[in-house]
């Protein structure tokens, strides 16, 4: 019994807003023309949409007569669901207009980013723009572009190859890499070291750097050991392992950085380029607006 019914509930039948709306209206008003009236369409076409909605559902929903419309016993089954259907559309629809009141940034961020800089900005970018939420999550260049490539993110803040896409990408500023140590190492006041000096040196790996994926084989080729003593995935961590003295590592120039010194090495000439990519497609004004924002901002202290 009510096998239509059935299947439209569970979802394997079509349902049409409007259809909802009409049937309920003819509940609410005892008949078909006066619910006509109230919902600005003509009779017939109403009765149209109704006899439509009884064709999916397999069952009569009114018992059509003299006295109005009356339901029948399948309407009356049908009337809590449907009025538990409009509710929840409207809960939809409500939750869709707060998207468009507090638009939200799906931002993807290099792990290898110290996050003190990315802050400054975002909190300017939101001092100007108070209604955006952003939603920060961090990661590799691999997964930075997995993550744009699945819609997972609208834009990130990563490593761009080279050439860059000027199409789908931005540069914001570059990064030397070079070898840092604590400010009272032997190193410290040297202008610049060989690689052979790095041999059996307590060093500071970085699991997530972009460039470490390449020093091993440079150590490697010069016949160079280092001493891994830790292996610090975020920036912070390793920054942290510097100024307690533990270790020395390679690492971007941070600008503003006490107790930290930069020290060029011989035989390396490393870098990256850093900036925002994004789909062509799906492209949101918020979006628009913090590649306008990142552009306009100083990124001259990073």
């Amino acid at each position: 019994m009510y096998a239509g019914l059935q299947a439209f509930m569970s979802g394997s039948q079509p349902m049409d807003i409007n259809q909802i709306q009409y049937f309920l209206a003819i509940v609410e008003t005892g008949g078909f023309t006066k619910a006509a009236d109230s919902l600005f369409v003509s009779q017939p076409s109403l009765s149209v949409s109704i006899k439509r909605l009884e064709k999916e559902l397999e069952v009569k929903l009114f018992e059509r007569g003299g006295r109005g419309a009356i339901l029948t016993p399948a309407g009356q089954f049908f009337l809590e669901n449907a009025r538990e259907i409009l509710n929840q559309y409207q809960l939809a629809l409500n939750g869709l207009r707060a998207f468009h009141s507090q638009p939200t940034l799906r931002l993807g961020v290099l792990r290898t980013l110290r996050i003190e800089d990315l802050s400054s900005m975002i909190t300017l970018f939101r001092e100007e723009f108070p209604s955006a939420v952003i939603e920060l999550r961090d990661g590799t260049v691999r997964d930075l572009h997995q993550w744009l490539e699945k819609g997972e993110v609208d834009v990130t803040v990563t490593e761009l190859p080279y050439p860059e896409d000027t199409e789908i990408s931005l540069v914001l500023f570059q990064q030397d890499f070079l070898l840092a140590v604590p400010q009272n190492h032997p190193f410290a006041n040297k202008d610049k070291i060989n690689l052979a000096e790095l041999d059996n040196q307590p060093f500071i790996g970085r699991t997530e750097c972009e460039i470490w994926g390449k020093a091993p084989q440079i150590f490697e080729a010069e016949g160079i050991e280092p001493q891994v003593v830790y292996l610090a995935d975020r920036e912070e961590w390793a920054i942290s392992m510097l100024r307690s003295g533990l270790g020395i590592t390679i690492m971007p120039v941070w600008k503003g950085l006490a107790d930290i010194v930069y020290v060029p090495i011989a035989e390396m000439n490393l870098f990256r380029t850093v900036g925002l990519q994004w789909r062509v497609q799906h492209q949101s004004d918020l979006v628009k607006q913090f590649r306008l924002f990142a552009a306009q901002y100083s990124w001259e202290n990073v």
